[in-house]
């Protein structure tokens, strides 16, 4: 049987109108929601930070002392959208899609959802407990800046559970890349491209040397790197006299990350110096990778909470990068669970609504099997 409340919540905040850096209306209503089942709310200053109008919400129900304290995070925005969302419930499938003109936002509201049910569920049964505490972020589609700016010394769990992956119930995320923005500012020279081209250097033709020299797509199973944005000219009728090429570079193998940023490096090096120009390379590293192995306790909370529940487990890596690179950053263990969504970003983004159900129910076992210590 469905349960209607969680579908009611992703139906109610799927519909609010949100982007990154514009969180304020979804904060709010979580806000309340969050102090009608106990908690205690904060909202810091990344939002100032990161020229938004929100912070991060940071939310405490205050436990038993001698329970480890535990922390559940999503976040609240979502991709860029046309903040006009509908979401379609098919109840024959058991399943709430996008209508196909934006995204659903399931990611990541399903995870917010799942949160909150866990919490209700504490209230409803009067489960014991640790202090649990929620992170609520912002601006997590664009690079996880929002928790950069998180003062991670406000939380005293030291394992958070992060609400804020594709894939079915069961599905655990023990690793994630690091990051890197890519940006290359290629000089040339500017002339009148019919009186004397040949007194200017065209720098897209510097940058399309550059980027044949540049590692791309799948360099080894733990990297990859994608170059999709070029910024040049003005006029045909000009030799292009600057080019800015951006791209990124992720992986979940530190010192391959490390040695590729310096390749980068000295690759435009070598090709400036062909040119006899200048090229200035910025990496700016977003994240940085984490790995949890299967005897961590966060990992063994999460496993046995599935089991208790009949459903398989699986400990993955992931693709992209989370809040749970921030809080592992800061010695907080944090592993990412999937909500049951699937195509997210795009405008077939789905959600099985039991594989969301079965998260809720999870949730609730990972307060359950912290409390009773059976990892």
């Amino acid at each position: 049987m469905e349960n209607l409340q969680m579908v009611q919540d992703i139906l109610e905040l799927t519909a609010i109108p949100v982007a990154s850096r514009n969180e304020r209306a979804i904060a709010d209503v979580l806000r309340k929601k969050l102090e009608i089942l106990g908690l205690d709310v904060e909202e810091d200053h990344a939002g100032a930070l990161i020229g938004g109008n929100t912070g991060n919400l940071h939310a405490i129900l205050k436990g038993d002392p001698a329970i480890p304290a535990i922390l559940f995070s999503s976040h609240m925005d979502r991709v860029a959208n046309n903040g006009n969302i509908t979401p379609v419930w098919n109840k024959e499938e058991h399943k709430i899609y996008a209508d196909g003109k934006t995204i659903l936002a399931a990611d990541d509201v399903s995870g917010i959802c799942i949160i909150l049910e866990a919490l209700r569920n504490v209230q409803n049964y009067h489960l014991p407990h640790g202090d649990i505490e929620v992170v609520l972020s912002v601006c997590e589609e664009d690079g996880v800046l929002g928790s950069r700016h998180f003062d991670f010394s406000r939380c005293s769990a030291k394992m958070a559970f992060v609400f804020d992956a594709p894939g079915k119930a069961g599905r655990i995320i023990g690793q994630a890349p690091s990051k890197g923005r890519i940006t290359f500012d290629i000089q040339g020279r500017q002339a009148h491209a019919g009186n004397e081209p040949e007194k200017g250097l065209n720098a897209l033709h510097v940058a399309a040397d550059l980027l044949m020299h540049l590692p791309d797509g799948r360099i080894t199973p733990e990297t990859t790197c994608n170059f999709s944005i070029l910024h040049a000219g003005t006029s045909t009728n000009v030799v292009c006299g600057h080019v800015e090429l951006i791209g990124e570079l992720r992986s979940t193998n530190a010192h391959e990350y490390e040695a590729l940023c310096q390749k980068m490096k000295t690759t435009a090096d070598a090709i400036a110096q062909k040119y006899a120009t200048t090229i200035t390379a910025s990496i700016h590293t977003l994240y940085h990778t984490f790995k949890l192995e299967p005897e961590e306790p966060v990992v063994r909370i999460a496993m046995n909470a599935f089991k208790n529940l009949g459903i398989d487990t699986s400990l993955e890596r992931g693709g992209g990068g989370m809040d749970a690179n921030h809080f592992n950053a800061h010695k907080i263990a944090a592993i990412g669970i999937a909500c049951g969504y699937a195509k997210n970003h795009t405008p077939e983004e789905n959600l099985s609504i039991d594989d969301f159900i079965n998260c809720g129910e999870a949730a609730t076992e990972f307060i359950k099997v912290t409390a009773a210590g059976n990892y």
